[in-house]
């Protein structure tokens, strides 16, 4: 079963950021271009580096975990 963490990332939009994201691995959700804030999934074994690429990325303000446990689901 792979774990997963569901994230809330507050940026300043811009598209490329949102494809690098992408690029990245995470699955983008939602994204809220008013309110400035996108929801997006990711493994739980590429947290850590995912984090490390938010806090260099331009345009990212901060990011947050979900409070809500994910639902886990055999596959």
């Amino acid at each position: 079963m792979i774990k997963r963490c569901e994230m809330l990332v507050y940026i300043n939009y811009k598209a490329s950021l949102i494809q690098q994201i992408k690029d990245f691995g995470a699955d983008v959700e939602y994204v809220n271009k008013k309110a400035g804030y996108l929801v997006c999934y990711i493994d739980q074994n590429k947290v850590r580096k995912f984090t490390d690429f938010l806090r260099r990325a331009k345009g990212v303000k901060k990011y947050d975990f979900s409070p809500t446990p994910l639902v886990e689901i055999d596959i």
